[in-house]
C-alpha cells in the first residue's frame, strides 16, 4: 500500500513539474522577436548600423514600422542616424518610397531637412520627386532650403503642384519668408496669383507670417501676371482668380503633427454682383507641422 501511494505521489509531482520543465526548456528564440524589436529601434535612434546588419541576418524586415506607423528608414532620417540610413539603403528590400500614416515619404523628410546631397542619392535609388498631394518641393520650400529647391526643380519637380487643399510650393516659400526661394520658384514658372481651396494666395501666406515686404512683392508679381495674360474668350473678368485643389478630406487631425494657420486674405473691391463677394472672415489651411524636426521626438 505504501509503495502504491509513493508511486501516486511521484506521478502527481511529475504532473506539476513537467509543465514548468516545458516552459524552461522552450527555446529562447520564441522570445527573440520582442528582443530584436527593442534592439532594432534603439539602433535607429542611436545610429548603430552593426545592430541593423545583425538583425538583417536574423531576417529583420527593413520596412518595419513602429507602433505609430513610422517606417524604419524615416525614423533613421529623422534621428539623423546616417550610418543606419546607409545600412537600410544597402538592403535591396528597402522601399525608398514607403509612406507613413500621413502619406509622407523619405524624400519629403530629406527635403524638409535640407539634406540635398542625401536627397540626390535617394533619388538615384528611385525616390520619387513628383507625387499626388504634398511633395518634396513643398517641404523644401516651407523651410526656405534654396539649394534643395533648385535641385528638385532641376529634376522636373512640378513647380505649381497643388497639395490636397491646393496649397502650392510658392505659398510655402512665402510662409518661410525667404525671398531667394520665392525668386527661384517664380523664375521656374510658379504662379503668384494661384489660390488654394481656402482662397489664399502666396501673398496671403507671406502676410500671415508678418513678411509684409515679401507679401507686397508677391502682390506686385501677381498684378504683373494678370496684366500680361489676356482673359480667355467668355471668361469672367472680375475679381476672381483661378483656384486649385479641393478641400482636404474631413479626417481627424493628429494634433502632434498638424498645425492650423489662420490668415486674412488680402481685401479686394467688391464686384458688382453680391453673389461673388468673398467671405470677410479669415480662412484656415491645415498642413504638415513645419517645426516637428526641431522638437524632441515624442515617446
Amino acid at each position: 500500500m505504501m509503495i502504491f501511494k509513493r508511486k501516486m505521489m511521484n506521478k502527481t509531482i511529475l504532473s506539476m513539474v513537467l509543465p514548468l520543465t516545458f516552459v524552461l526548456a522552450t527555446p529562447v528564440s520564441a522570445q527573440e522577436p520582442e528582443f530584436e524589436s527593442r534592439n532594432w529601434y534603439l539602433a535607429l535612434e542611436n545610429d548603430r548600423p552593426n545592430i541593423i546588419e545583425q538583425e538583417f541576418i536574423r531576417g529583420a524586415n527593413p520596412n518595419a514600422v513602429d507602433a505609430k506607423g513610422n517606417p524604419s528608414l524615416m525614423l533613421a532620417i529623422r534621428n539623423q542616424s546616417w550610418k543606419v540610413v546607409n545600412a537600410l539603403l544597402a538592403n535591396r528590400r528597402t522601399d525608398v518610397n514607403i509612406e507613413n500614416e500621413s502619406r509622407e515619404t523619405p524624400m519629403m523628410y530629406l527635403a524638409l531637412m535640407g539634406e540635398t546631397a542625401r536627397l540626390r542619392e535617394l533619388h538615384a535609388r528611385g525616390g520619387q520627386i513628383n507625387r499626388v498631394g504634398w511633395s518634396p518641393l513643398h517641404y523644401a520650400a516651407s523651410k526656405g532650403h534654396e539649394e534643395t529647391v533648385r535641385y528638385l526643380l532641376s529634376q522636373k519637380a512640378i513647380v505649381n503642384a497643388p497639395a490636397p487643399d491646393g496649397t502650392s510650393p510658392l505659398m510655402m516659400a512665402a510662409l518661410s519668408g525667404k525671398r531667394a526661394v520665392v525668386d527661384v520658384l517664380l523664375a521656374a514658372g510658379a504662379d503668384p496669383s494661384m489660390q488654394n481651396a481656402q482662397g489664399l494666395s502666396p501673398a496671403d501666406w507671406a502676410r500671415s507670417a508678418n513678411h509684409e515686404q515679401l507679401a507686397s512683392y508677391l502682390d506686385q508679381a501677381a498684378a504683373r501676371k494678370a496684366a500680361s495674360v489676356p482673359a480667355a474668350a467668355g471668361s469672367y473678368s472680375g475679381n476672381t482668380v483661378q483656384t486649385y485643389g479641393v478641400p482636404e478630406r474631413l479626417e481627424q487631425p493628429d494634433l502632434n503633427r498638424v498645425q492650423t494657420v489662420t490668415v486674412e486674405p488680402t481685401p479686394s473691391p467688391a464686384p458688382e454682383s453680391s453673389a461673388s463677394t468673398p467671405a470677410s472672415s479669415g480662412s484656415s489651411s491645415r498642413y504638415f507641422d513645419l517645426d516637428r524636426f526641431d522638437k524632441p521626438a515624442q515617446p
